[in-house]
């Protein structure tokens, strides 16, 4: 058990840092909840006339350059069950593209808020402000999507739907954590990939696991406006963790409502 704990540590890591992160386990057999776009490709009645790759790299450049895409808002959560607990973790806030953002946060039950302002760093707990040295979490919500890349040729196309009112195209892709890590180009894999030698565990943890990732394009600005990832992974003799994360873009190019606080606001209520 400690050795699938290890193993599982590390991956959650990872997971994480892609944006994918939180666990649950539990004994028995899991099978991914249904939801509203848990549907077979053959259930699908969308022409795919063009691949998922193709989407998320226009909505990866529309990102970064595009006026209307520089300003953003964004709310998700990351579900966490462990046997009979559930701990949800919520996240939201706001993008300035070339500035900053801001998150308000309550992670394990505890509230906090984190900025980043060019390149200084604050977090806000218990009511009091403090100098954040390095980056706790990646707040930035389009980071990572690019190593979903090597994979979104094989994404099937679903039906229509609106997300926040805005008419979208989902893609959706399932494989295992063997796939994933064998062609992903993300440096996060790294230290996986080197332990997968001397560790039988790992290797079993992945060949039996199962990723399904749905992402959310606007129909007619081609931007991303949500995505869902579920992982479920099996622990050797001790059932199966699976993790949630769900997270919505909405409101591009509205700053009316934004205000990112600038460095003279935060530092003059600094402890340190």
């Amino acid at each position: 058990m400690r050795k699938a704990t290890k193993a599982w540590a590390l991956l959650a890591a990872i997971c994480t840092a892609s944006l994918l992160g939180g666990c649950t386990y539990e004994s028995g057999t899991k099978a991914f909840a249904t939801t509203n776009f848990d549907q077979k490709p053959d259930q699908t009645t969308t022409v795919q006339t063009e691949s998922g790759a193709e989407w998320l790299k226009t909505a990866l450049e529309k990102g970064k350059t595009d006026e209307e895409a520089q300003t953003y808002w964004y709310k998700g959560y990351v579900k966490n069950t462990i046997l009979s607990r559930t701990t949800t973790s919520m996240f939201n806030g706001a993008v300035i593209n070339g500035k900053g953002y801001n998150v308000d946060a309550r992670i394990a039950a505890q509230p906090y808020s984190y900025y980043r302002i060019n390149d200084k760093r604050y977090i806000k707990a218990n009511e009091q402000f403090v100098t954040a040295p390095d980056e706790p979490l990646a707040f930035d919500v389009l980071k990572g999507f690019e190593d979903w890349l090597p994979f979104m040729d094989k994404a099937v196309q679903l039906p229509e739907e609106k997300v926040i009112g805005v008419v979208s195209v989902p893609f959706q892709l399932k494989m295992t954590g063997a796939e994933w890590l064998k062609n992903s180009q993300s440096p996060l894999f790294e230290p996986l990939k080197k332990q997968l030698g001397e560790r039988p565990d790992l290797d079993y943890i992945l060949k039996e696991s199962t990723i399904k990732t749905t992402i959310w394009f606007g129909k007619e600005d081609r931007l991303i406006h949500q995505y869902e990832t579920w992982i479920i992974l099996p622990l050797p003799e001790a059932g199966t963790m699976d993790q949630q994360v769900m997270f919505n873009l909405f409101k591009y190019g509205d700053t009316g409502g934004i205000h990112i606080k600038e460095p003279e606001e935060v530092e003059k209520y600094l402890l340190y």
